[in-house]
């Protein structure tokens, strides 16, 4: 879901905020694309009287040369877990000040925060140690840098080719779907996400070698080799998933959250094609989602013969890539004030918080007294909850009952003129798939996967040129 405005469209708007704010107080924040709740950010700028100046980077890296160039002094970032500490290592982040987050009380040792985030920052407390030795303190990246969205890297497929999932699912390599065609029914067409440090992660899993460590020139030909030798179909971005829903594609290595948000979107709209057609009533539609998000069955049946199905999948191997976007200070900040309120804010859950400093009534927001930012953007954007709280929530939308004045409810929201996919009742099928998708696809309890290394930028460039010359 990333990376969907592009640069030229969002440096026009950068110039026109910048010169057209009104005196208010500015924000500056680079993020990814289509990666928060726009109305949530539109909440901020009121509670605060602000205006946020919302650019987009396209990759970590290019996070880290436009904070590192400086040309733009970004007052809050959103780079993952590895490229956290190569900032970190540059001195390029703010000490944070957790007596400072009112609104949410954000504590990095909270008993709130999701085991796979713990997992991580103790990765990348390891990390750290083993490269700083003496000169870093355990536990103090903790203290630079805010858990925002987090998650795990998979594999997407076509549940229609057949004999594809079976060899996905019964290869001892896990990885093999993604590098050996030997695999692979006749015909299969595989795309490879277009990130050369993620395609080099899965590559070194295939075949066994240290993504944490710089290869030998020898191993680095073998990759270079292995890929070389796939031919890919497509190196792409978004456009996988949707090559894949489309038929276009059948195999993708890609974000779990961008996947989910189409398996989510895709069980939806074909409930309520069921609906409209009068293949189910309310009381099947629990069954009907269950049926299509239940990978032992997936076809659901309905009464008069018709069948449906979803038509993809995921698997997320056990030693995939995982990953915890955060929301960091930089150093160089011009407004650490206002750059203080802005995370906390977007960490925030607990919403008897939501008050004015200088008000006694809370903010007016989409007609309701109370807003909860974390919940939101974790919901808007599909990628996994970072605290205990909030997943617990989302996964609670599969406890929804389908009373029956929905039926009337949506007449009368059709008769007025609504499109059936934009109704009351659409959205609660799409919430009931979203419950039922993050209790399926985040377990709990899952530390699947290791972070990305942190490389030097000569190490960076020899992937990329390994990769480019497997391509050509």
């Amino acid at each position: 879901m990333r990376k969907k405005i592009s640069f030229l469209l969002m440096s026009l708007l950068l110039i026109v905020s910048l010169t057209s704010c009104g005196g208010k107080q500015m924000l500056l924040f680079l993020n990814w694309g289509e990666y928060i709740d726009e109305e949530v950010l539109q909440a901020f700028e009121d509670k605060y009287n602000c205006t946020v100046s919302m650019d987009l980077g396209e990759s970590n890296e290019i996070f880290y040369s436009k904070v590192r160039g400086g040309t733009t002094v970004y007052d809050v970032v959103c780079p993952s877990d590895y490229m956290v500490e190569k900032m970190y290592m540059n001195d390029m982040l703010e000490e944070l000040d957790f007596s400072k987050f009112k609104l949410s009380g954000y504590n990095p040792n909270s008993d709130n925060i999701r085991t796979g985030v713990k997992k991580i920052f103790d990765d990348m407390d390891d990390n750290l140690k083993n490269k700083l030795k003496d000169n870093y303190k355990t536990g103090t990246i903790k203290n630079y840098a805010v858990p925002y969205l987090w998650g795990t890297w998979g594999i997407m497929y076509s549940t229609e080719k057949e004999g594809l999932e079976k060899a996905i699912l019964s290869s001892d390599n896990q990885w093999s779907c993604l590098f050996d065609r030997n695999f692979l029914p006749s015909g299969t067409k595989v795309a490879m996400y277009d990130s050369h440090q993620h395609a080099y992660y899965a590559a070194c899993k295939y075949l066994g070698y240290d993504n944490n460590a710089d290869l030998p020139q020898s191993k680095l030909n073998t990759i270079r080799e292995t890929v070389k030798n796939m031919k890919y179909d497509a190196w792409g971005t978004d456009n996988i998933k949707k090559d894949i829903v489309a038929g276009n594609i059948d195999v993708g290595f890609m974000w779990t959250g961008d996947f989910l948000y189409y398996y989510s979107e895709n069980a939806a709209n074909i409930t309520m094609e069921a609906y409209l057609e009068k293949d189910i009533t309310l009381n099947d539609v629990k069954d009907m989602i269950d049926t299509l998000t239940d990978s032992n069955i997936r076809e659901y049946k309905a009464k008069n013969g018709n069948t449906y199905d979803i038509g993809f999948d995921l698997f997320i191997p056990d030693d995939t890539v995982a990953f915890c976007d955060n929301l960091v200070i930089t150093k160089d900040s011009a407004n650490k004030d206002l750059a203080y309120k802005f995370v906390d804010f977007m960490s925030a859950y607990q919403t008897a918080s939501y008050i004015n400093e200088d008000e006694s009534e809370p903010i007016s927001y989409d007609e309701e007294d109370t807003l909860t930012p974390s919940y939101s953007n974790t919901y808007y954007v599909d990628y996994d909850a970072v605290f205990v709280d909030v997943y617990n929530d989302i996964v609670a939308l599969k406890d929804i009952e389908f009373e029956a004045s929905l039926d009337e409810e949506f007449k009368d929201e059709i008769n007025s003129g609504l499109d059936p996919y934009d109704s009351t009742l659409y959205w609660i099928f799409y919430d009931y798939a979203i419950g039922k998708s993050f209790d399926k696809y985040y377990p709990i309890g899952t530390t699947k996967g290791s972070i990305l290394a942190t490389f030097t930028r000569n190490y960076v460039n020899t992937i990329n040129t390994t990769f480019n010359n497997a391509r050509a």
